[in-house]
């Protein structure tokens, strides 16, 4: 089944001459099984209607980061829904049978230059075929796994992990470089039930040697082999910071920004002035005559790519039209705003090198005012 793109417009139509002068058509739109909508709309006079549905659909759409809730939050990132259009005479009867559809709907866009109704089978839920990860963190492939028959990781040449992809009642699929779920040496350990005991050779072992290192990915689909470049950097300078958004096509998608990386805070207070004169006409010099209140105050941060190919032209296009950012900063994840308004798109062509900035604020006050 196809899957319908709700930050676009989508649009039913169907016509029946049955239907006659003074008709009309009912669609019935449920999503999860569950009627939603019952719309009545009069047929025009080629005894045709149209429904645009994305916006009602997306009512029932609200994905959030798929590992939240034990891994559960992936079956927010798809619905599944039916529609059913029937046509009536003037009288209210019946004509004909009910014209049917379904699929799933996800939080993606299409571009103005692909045409009404954008829709997609592709099994690589990402745009980019080069993929930049930290030295020693995982590489993460969405799928959509009805498209999706098998991910196969490699380094140079040798397979590495295999993962068969499954059917299932779903879109989305998140695949990582991991040993049978482990992201990390302590993980692996005790995953095969044995006991971890961090000491320093394991720490410098661990320091100069990648457990899960890949340099391709193959993910075999219904549209064909899609084979993904890995390249592994390591910073030494800097730390990195991993953004989290979703892409296009409606897939949770990390992104890596390996160089320097700056925070700033602003404030905004309001003022009065206030009589601290005591009855007997005399006032404390520690008082404040003018006082603050409302004071809020806000944090912004800005983070660098460093050099990368062109393909972060697409990604960083991708970032700036997504709804849902996260930022990933020794562990722990924030949601954030992309407050970046324009991009230059760069090649190596015209600027050498490929490197690019972008601005963002945390998604909430600095000061806890959650009421």
């Amino acid at each position: 089944m196809a899957n319908v793109f709700v930050r676009s417009p989508y649009y039913l139509t169907a016509q029946d001459i049955g239907a006659g002068t003074g008709g009309s058509a009912t669609i019935q739109i449920n999503t999860n099984g569950t009627p939603r909508y019952t719309i009545n709309k009069k047929v025009d006079s080629s005894f045709r209607v149209l429904f645009e549905i994305s916006e009602l659909l997306r009512d029932y759409l609200d994905p959030i980061l798929y590992y939240l809730n034990n891994g559960y939050g992936v079956f927010t990132h798809s619905t599944p829904y039916t529609t059913s259009i029937q046509f009536k005479n003037s009288s209210g009867a019946n004509v004909g049978s009910p014209i049917t559809g379904s699929g799933f709907i996800i939080d993606a866009y299409g571009l103005y230059s692909e045409g009404s109704n954008p829709t997609t089978t592709r099994g690589l839920m990402q745009s980019n075929g080069t993929i930049y990860r930290l030295h020693n963190s995982d590489v993460e492939i969405p799928v959509d796994i009805n498209n999706t028959s098998r991910v196969t990781w490699l380094k140079d040449g040798q397979v590495v992990e295999t993962n068969n992809v499954p059917d299932n009642n779903w879109v989305f699929g998140y695949y990582k470089n991991t040993f049978n779920g482990a992201d990390s040496f302590k993980d692996r350990v005790q995953g095969l039930g044995g006991t971890y005991y961090p000491n320093d050779c394991i720490i410098k072992f661990l320091d100069t040697n990648e457990l899960f290192d890949v340099d391709e990915v193959r993910v075999e689909t219904t549209d064909g082999l899609k084979i993904l470049k890995v390249i592994t950097l390591d910073e030494c300078r800097y730390k990195p910071v991993k953004l989290m958004f979703f892409n296009r096509w409606g897939a949770q998608q990390n992104l890596w920004f390996f160089r320097k990386s700056v925070e700033s805070l602003s404030t905004s207070r309001e003022e009065f002035k206030r009589a601290v004169v005591s009855s007997s006409g005399i006032y404390d010099t520690l008082e404040h005559p003018r006082t603050n209140f409302n004071v809020q105050s806000k944090r912004k941060i800005t983070i660098n790519t460093g050099y990368v190919d062109e393909s972060y032209n697409e990604l960083m296009q991708e970032v700036m039209q997504s709804e849902k950012v996260w930022l990933e900063q020794d562990t722990i994840i924030k949601p954030v705003i992309v407050t970046s308004n324009s991009l230059t798109f760069k090649t190596s062509v015209n600027d050498k090198l490929v490197d690019y900035s972008l601005e963002l604020d945390y998604a909430y006050d600095e000061i806890q005012n959650i009421r």
